[in-house]
């Protein structure tokens, strides 16, 4: 043995000795804190507000009831008798009229006609112009239009007559003339017309006759609650309106339909047990309903606890084999946790065999698939992780984030694909809450963003398709109250 073999030889022996020892990785007083996320990315707080990332959303709104207690109104509005007794000319003339039979009254998209036939005699007091006229057959015709007003909590109805006129027919006794002007123009002053025309204003106070807006306004608001029994749970979606537009009325006496608009900022959710949405006072304007055909977009939050995410961690990667230079120098995985650090990922690996302890690492959730998974794309060992094995050798760090950080990468890939196949397909469709029916069609998805809570990770996607509701109320009496908002024509 040569002098330089007999130098080599403590050496390599304790190069050997080196490699086959196990190293328990220092143990600190307090989890790794990954640093603030930068200015490139939205910070932790401000990924919390997710109705202002929401966008605006249009619902076409159907509100369809029955005008017939304002039909009943109107027709009582006109007079049964009309007679001299309080008119000025009374004195000189005396004049009975008795209505025949009910008089017609007619909605149709919001514009009433009134139709009333009279069979009357008109007769002189003096002697100077003796005069009887018997038969005369008279007629009250009226055009106008339903109004409709805010009214507290509902939507009220007003009338506004816009023609009023009485006439003669032919066949009316015209053998004298009492009067200095013709008596089909003498007539309407008999009648006492603009009396008639205050009457049938009045028949249809905004304080009588509304429609409990208050009603569909919540509706609109929910939940609205969808169980999906594969998942053992339910879908709740959440209005969140913000504003109802009023336009024109269609359609007939009994079946009145009020359309409008509602602008909402909507969004679904996975919850055991749906939560009663915050109350809220219903604000209607009146208005041009929108002509665009923007697709209806609903925010949907898919929740993922970290408890399932840790779940899956340990089940794929539990006792799989670190190989750490040589192999002889092997570490072994024993359990891997996932949980919330400052908005991003923290995962624990403890780790037993030649390499001993816990090493953390952290990165940001991230969408992929156009949000049918999650990932953790910049996943890196923590800092303080990476001084303590470091501690054990320098540079030997890098070994052990060679063999573990794609394994980590791919355990932390989430597919969340069942989960959103499932919620647009339990939205799709026809639900009802409250006396609102509401049509959905979700055709299109986008992804949006990821963020972490202590709870968990939550995805939020964008769901596209298109939406409208209907509402089918009573009208019914209100008591007095003060009228809130302008009048919606």
């Amino acid at each position: 043995m040569t002098r330089h073999s007999s130098h080599l030889l403590p050496v390599l022996f304790s190069a050997l000795l080196v490699g086959g020892c196990s190293h328990s990785i220092p143990t600190s007083t307090s989890k790794p804190v990954p640093p603030p996320l930068t200015s490139a990315v939205p910070t932790f707080p401000a990924q919390t507000k997710e109705d202002s990332r929401a966008p605006m959303s249009q619902v076409p709104v159907q509100i369809k009831t029955d005008l017939t207690p304002i039909q009943t109104a109107i027709r009582n509005a006109i007079p049964e008798r009309i007679t001299e007794a309080g008119h000025p000319l009374g004195q000189e003339f005396r004049w009975t009229f008795v209505r025949n039979g009910q008089p017609s009254v007619f909605i149709q998209d919001g514009l009433v006609a009134i139709h009333a036939e009279y069979k009357g005699d008109i007769e002189s007091r003096g002697s100077s112009r003796a005069c009887r006229l018997d038969p005369v057959y008279a007629s009250i015709d009226a055009t106008g239009k339903l109004t409709m007003v805010q009214n507290g909590d509902a939507l009220s109805f007003g009338f506004e007559p816009t023609q009023t006129a009485v006439g003669t027919k032919p066949e009316s006794d015209a053998r004298c003339n009492m009067f200095n002007v013709p008596v089909t123009e003498q007539i309407p002053e008999l009648f006492a017309l603009p009396e008639i025309k205050t009457a049938l204003a009045e028949s249809v106070h905004p304080q009588e006759f509304g429609i409990p807006l208050q009603r569909i306004w919540d509706d609109l608001g929910g939940p609205l609650s969808m169980p999906i029994a594969s998942l053992n749970t339910r879908a709740c979606m959440y209005g969140n309106p913000r504003e109802m537009v009023l336009g024109g009325q269609k359609g007939t006496t009994q079946e009145t339909v009020i359309s409008g608009t509602a602008i909402e900022m909507p969004f679904v959710t996975y919850e055991t047990t749906c939560t009663e949405a915050a109350p809220t006072v219903a604000l209607v304007n009146s208005g041009s309903l929108p002509t665009d055909n923007k697709p209806y977009t609903l925010v949907a939050r898919i929740p993922l606890s970290y408890q399932q995410v840790s779940h899956q961690l340990q089940s794929k990667l539990f006792h799989q084999s670190l190989f750490l230079g040589t192999a002889s120098d092997t570490a072994v995985i024993e359990r891997v946790s996932a949980s919330d650090a400052n908005g991003r990922a923290l995962v624990a690996i403890e780790t037993t065999g030649d390499l001993k302890g816990t090493i953390y690492y952290w990165g940001t959730p991230r969408l992929e698939e156009g949000g049918r998974s999650i990932s953790i794309p910049d996943l890196q060992m923590a800092n303080e992780s990476k001084a303590a094995i470091d501690s054990i050798r320098i540079g030997y760090w890098q070994l052990v984030d060679r063999e573990l950080n794609n394994k980590l990468r791919q355990a932390m890939t989430v597919d969340i694909s069942p989960q959103v196949d499932r919620l647009k397909q339990t939205i799709t469709g026809t639900h009802r809450t409250g006396g609102t029916t509401m049509d959905i069609l979700i055709t299109r998805q986008q992804p949006d963003h990821v963020r972490s809570t202590p709870q968990g990770l939550t995805a939020t996607i964008m769901l596209e398709g298109t939406a409208n509701a209907t509402g089918q109320v009573t009208l019914e009496q209100q008591s007095p109250r003060a009228l809130l908002r302008q009048e919606v024509r």
